[in-house]
Formats: structure tokens, C-alpha cells, sequence
């Protein structure tokens, strides 16, 4: 199964060690779009694993993205609640506001959320389940998979097969691995 983030609901014993979230997306109109063209204003992660705030230059519709790759809200992604807080507003515009201020008070045209399925470490989940035959999971990570994709198939089938990858050791089935084990702190506080 390769689910995303319905893969704790879908299967239930894995909410253990993985965890469904929703992270803010905003796209924002700049009142001074000259600031913001691919030319000045390239794609950035804004010390990524603190402030967890990444970016885009204005698009052609004239639309700036800013979105966070933090530990989100626990949330199904069937939930009604996957709409953007007034709180995860205030948290953007307080970094714009320190990090880019000709941006902080442009006007959001849109937002939503973008769901992730995450582990206790950070990694990639690409195992089969040691307790029911024939069932291979693949998740976690969510938020830097689409990177991955081209690889990942390979990968997956490889351990759908039983076949020998040295990547599958660290993507194996771990359960035993404790939230805050991780690399990137602005996603990872506390305990899952």
C-alpha cells in the first residue's frame, strides 16, 4: 500500500509510527510584483529546518507561494478541518514580516493544505510488514516524496519482491524508532 496520508487510517496499527498531517499553503498578491519576479526573488527555504517556511517567485497569474514544512496539525485527510487557521495566517505574516516585510501584508488569494505522512524519524517507510504476508508499505516522508518519485518505484518493488537494496535498510520496518529522532527540528517537535 502506498496511501499517503490516509495510511494510519487505511491501516490503523500503523498510527504507532506514522502520522497524518497538514501543512499551510498560501499564494499571496504582492502589491509590488517587481519584487518578486524569478529574477529577484528565487525559490528558498528560509533556514528550513528552523523556521520550516519555503517559497516561490510570482507566477504568471502574479502569485507569490509561501508555504511551511513544519510538523503541521494531526489530521485525516477526509477531515473537515483541512482548511488554513487564522493562527497559521498570523505565523506566515509574522515571517514575512521579518523576512520578506514588502510581502507581509499582500492580500492571500488562496490557500490550502497539503496533507504529508510522516515517521518518527523523518525517513521513508518502504517495507513489508513482518506480521501480515503479502502486505508491503510505503509511506512517510511525505513532504520531499515527489522528489523522489522517479526512484522510489524501483525501490518499492525491490521490496515488494524481496529483492536485495541497500536503501531498504534504512527505509526497513522500525517501529521501535521514538519521535524527536530526526534531522530536521522544525518538523519535529515533541513527540508524534
Amino acid at each position: 500500500m502506498a496511501v499517503g496520508a490516509w495510511t494510519p487510517y487505511a491501516l490503523p496499527f500503523t498510527r504507532n509510527f506514522l502520522r497524518a498531517s497538514g501543512q499551510p499553503v498560501f499564494h499571496l498578491k504582492p502589491k509590488q510584483p517587481e519584487l518578486f519576479t524569478p529574477e529577484c526573488f528565487p525559490i528558498f527555504g528560509a533556514d528550513i529546518s528552523t523556521t520550516g517556511y519555503y517559497g516561490f517567485p510570482l507566477n504568471r497569474d502574479g502569485v507569490v507561494k509561501i508555504a511551511n514544512h513544519g510538523p503541521g496539525r494531526e489530521m485525516s485527510p477526509d477531515s473537515p478541518e483541512r482548511v488554513v487557521t487564522k493562527e497559521e495566517e498570523n505565523q506566515m505574516r509574522h515571517f514575512l514580516s521579518d523576512s520578506f516585510p514588502a510581502l507581509a501584508d499582500s492580500p492571500i488569494v488562496f490557500t490550502r493544505i497539503c496533507f504529508y505522512c510522516d515517521t518518527h524519524d523523518g525517513n521513508f517507510w518502504i517495507a513489508p510488514d513482518p506480521e501480515r504476508p503479502g502486505l508491503t508499505i510505503a509511506a512517510g516522508d511525505c513532504g520531499h516524496g515527489f522528489k523522489f518519485a522517479p526512484a522510489l518505484g524501483g525501490i518499492i518493488a525491490d521490496a515488494v519482491e524481496g529483492k536485495s537494496n541497500p536503501l531498504l535498510g534504512k527505509f526497513r520496518w522500525r517501529p521501535e524508532v521514538k519521535s524527536g529522532e530526526t534531522k530536521e527540528a522544525a518538523r519535529f517537535r515533541g513527540k508524534l
